[in-house]
């Protein structure tokens, strides 16, 4: 059953897919149309799932499943995994390439930077500790609201930036 992302509750276990392009509008409307379709039927052991998605800075695919009426399961996961590979193969874009990691522009520009990258860019100042990034790893409605943009100081990356400071 698909119901507005507003009215999931907090605890609602999302997934966060990054796309490795912007989603031009009329894509955007494709996006939505598959996943309002895949949602309003996507179900667990023969159980109604509630569920919903947003589109983030035309670039992040967030899916949620309200956890609270029924647990989705191995079965109903693979089929949202098999709705975003539609989703791929219909616009020609990677929603599962993890190795690019994504920031955000004072103008809600994205840019990204390949994971092999990130020293590099890091120890250039192209990312700096303010720099903002995306937690793609949030695993509920609140984390995502609370937690998924994030400084890159407080983030994985931290690890970089106390090896600049070091030099």
């Amino acid at each position: 059953m698909y119901i507005q992302f507003s009215e999931l509750p907090a605890s609602s276990r999302v997934w966060v897919y990054q796309s490795n392009r912007k989603f031009d509008p009329k894509e955007q409307n494709i996006v939505e149309d598959l996943l309002t379709n895949f949602i309003s039927r996507w179900q667990s052991h023969g159980a109604e799932l509630k569920g919903s998605f947003k589109i983030m800075y035309q670039q992040f695919i967030v899916l949620a499943v309200d956890t609270t009426t029924n647990l989705p399961s191995g079965c109903s996961i693979d089929s949202s995994v098999a709705a975003l590979k539609e989703i791929e193969k219909t616009l020609n874009v990677d929603l599962f390439d993890r190795m690019n990691i994504a920031f955000l522009e004072e103008n809600n520009h994205i840019y990204t930077f390949n994971f092999r990258e990130i020293e590099e860019a890091i120890n250039s100042g192209k990312v700096i500790p303010q720099t903002i990034t995306f937690n793609n790893l949030v695993d509920t409605k609140e984390k995502f609201e609370n937690e998924w943009l994030i400084t890159a100081s407080n983030s994985w990356l931290k690890k970089y930036f106390s090896k600049v400071t070091q030099n």
